[in-house]
């Protein structure tokens, strides 16, 4: 009589041992002393066993949901339409296409306030007039050759009420910043006027 489940560790056909595979890694962390014959699994020199981290790697996945034609086509849609300035959400899954830029730590949240600055001063230059940082609006970016940079915030010129600027940025792999433009206005005419 054939027993009602297989057992446990046992494949369902031939009842031999199952194949299992575990994902995890052995980092060793690298010694000064070096001895020939040292102990398998012992710190050169000393007896003690080696530090080992095992980690355990996450792997992030796209989300298994494919965009839809009618979602691509509203996100070229809002692309042309507003320059890069507004896009939804989903855009930065599309190769090549703009999405949000998250200001997840000190150092993006100080690039992105260095590339405002930057555009305020040759806009100020330019224009001959005083405008100070004042809030930031929102940041969209995509891969180029480094990042450009979808900036919008507001500033404002001693007591008047804030402006809207738009400002593309383009960051180089080698860190170099060069402001495209820097306007005020609205979304759909800021690629038309180029500073």
């Amino acid at each position: 009589m054939a027993p009602v489940g297989p057992r446990r560790g046992r494949d369902d056909v031939d009842g031999k041992q199952k194949k299992t595979v575990k994902e995890t890694s052995t980092v060793h962390r690298p010694t000064s002393k070096a001895s020939v014959g040292a102990k398998r699994g012992r710190d050169d020199g000393d007896g003690k066993p080696k530090k080992t981290v095992k980690e355990n790697s996450t792997v992030h996945r796209p989300p298994d949901e494919k965009l839809t034609d009618e979602q691509i086509h509203e996100y070229y849609r809002q692309f042309f339409r507003s320059q890069g300035f507004i896009v939804p959400d989903y855009g930065g899954r599309l190769c090549g296409g703009v999405g949000p830029y998250s200001m997840t730590d000190k150092y993006r949240q100080k690039l992105v306030k260095d590339m405002i600055q930057k555009s305020l001063r040759i806009y100020n230059r330019k224009n001959k007039v005083n405008f100070e940082f004042d809030k930031l609006v929102s940041v969209n970016a995509c891969a180029v050759a480094g990042l450009m940079f979808y900036i919008t915030f507001n500033a404002r010129c001693g007591d008047d009420a804030p402006q809207t600027f738009y400002s593309k940025v383009w960051k180089t792999f080698n860190d170099y910043i060069k402001v495209q433009f820097c306007v005020i206005g609205n979304a759909q005419d800021a690629g038309t006027s180029q500073a």
